[in-house]
């Protein structure tokens, strides 16, 4: 069963002030846990709040007061919420403009909103921090916690961010049965270009290495936005795996640039509403740069946005840890703490575990979190036991080894 949200607007009775709020609302590109997040938040609010709202498609539904009353939320809804992808509330990628801002406190003094919770990324925390210093100039009691969200897994002040695992899971099995097919096509296909997200970190693109056992593993190129491209080494380490091999699996990232700074992708010209470049094509790119230059049949597979919703791939510690920080956010909320982002402060021990700290809304806000060096090995080209100890517990169980004739 997939949790269905009724789509009607909740407006205030005229003169009428309803009781104190808290408002929720999901931003950015969804993740497999995203809805976790969100049921760990509406758990957490339970006897807390006098009122719980949910913001239809983030901050856009502040603008024109699209609300859902989630005040009442069942124990079998929250279960369906948890196995539900993409996002419940429905999402946005919006930048507000000052008038925006004041509209949005607008629809909030209306409903008497004293709590915001956001899950979302480093552009919605720039949006949690500029609201609630709004709120704080116009002197209006609200109090505001973001819940960390993205697949790039790219937020600084945390250890990792919620939806990461699950599509660092995706990627990593994914990988190993695109091998196989390449494999058993190699007389015909002779290499696969698997497309990643991550804007301008390469966690993802890494993570497709990490059940990597031998040469016939893939990936055989691995281009991370780390690293500049470099075409004539590029090439050169796609032929060595076509002769060890008789196949090769390249793995890149969407934003691999060259040394210049240039995108190495078919660039569709200009920015997103937040300033970030739109580039497209990388794995076409690529493909057709080796057909031109190593007479080979090659071929791009770019998942898009199956990376991001596919349930089957969800690694269920993510949806624990996902539903873990939406309920500590509520709670900090009760407590009278604003400002701030929950994050994921990894123990010190054989046994993975972390603990839940905070980190303050302005830090993370429009910052990213780059690979380390200690994680890339063989000059950017491989990924280190380091950064596998690093993901593997993030991903659950690995799956069972794929049978191959000797």
């Amino acid at each position: 069963m997939i949790l269905t949200i009724p789509r009607f607007t909740t407006r205030s009775p005229p003169n009428a002030m309803p009781p104190e709020t808290l408002v929720v609302g999901q931003s950015g590109g969804p993740t497999p846990v995203i809805n976790s997040s969100l049921a760990g938040v509406l758990a957490g609010a339970r006897g807390q709040f006098p009122r719980v709202l949910g913001l239809r498609h983030g901050i856009e539904g502040a603008l024109i007061d699209r609300t859902v009353d989630l005040s009442h939320t069942s124990d079998s809804d929250l279960a369906a919420l948890r196995r539900t992808p993409a996002a419940a509330l429905g999402s946005c990628r919006h930048k507000l403009t000052p008038e925006g801002y004041e509209r949005v406190l607008g629809t909030f003094e209306r409903h008497n909103v004293r709590w915001f919770c956001y899950t979302g990324g480093n552009d919605s925390m720039d949006t949690c921090a500029r609201l609630e210093q709004l709120a704080q100039e116009r002197g209006y009691p609200l109090s505001v916690y973001g819940v960390p969200k993205t697949i790039d897994n790219d937020l600084v002040g945390t250890d990792h961010c919620p939806g990461y695992g699950s599509a660092a899971r995706y990627w990593a099995i994914g990988a190993q049965e695109a091998t196989r097919d390449l494999d058993a096509m190699q007389t015909y296909d002779r290499v696969l270009i698997l497309e990643c997200a991550g804007r301008n970190a390469g966690w993802l693109t890494a993570s497709t290495a990490i059940l990597r056992k031998d040469d016939r593993d893939a990936p055989h190129v691995l281009l991370l936005p780390e690293v500049p491209f470099e075409q004539s080494d590029f090439l050169r380490r796609v032929e060595t795996a076509l002769s060890r091999t008789g196949y090769c699996v390249v793995a890149t990232a969407e934003t691999i640039r060259d040394g210049e700074g240039k995108f190495v992708a078919q660039s569709v010209g200009g920015v997103d509403r937040f300033g970030h470049a739109i580039v497209t094509a990388v794995g076409e790119t690529l493909a057709q740069l080796i057909e031109r230059e190593l007479r080979v049949k090659a071929r791009a597979n770019k998942p898009g946005t199956l990376q991001r919703s596919s349930m089957a791939y969800a690694s269920s510690i993510d949806a624990d840890e996902a539903s873990s920080a939406g309920n500590a956010a509520a709670g900090r909320l009760a407590a009278g703490d604003s400002g701030k982002m929950v994050t994921f402060v990894r123990r010190e021990s054989e046994l993975y575990s972390c603990d839940l700290g905070a980190v303050s809304l302005r830090e993370v806000a429009n910052s990213e979190r780059k690979l380390p060096p200690s994680f890339l090995g063989d000059g950017g080209a491989d990924v280190t036991e380091a950064f596998r100890a690093y993901v593997m517990p993030l991903i659950g169980p690995a799956p069972e080894p794929f049978y191959r004739l000797a």
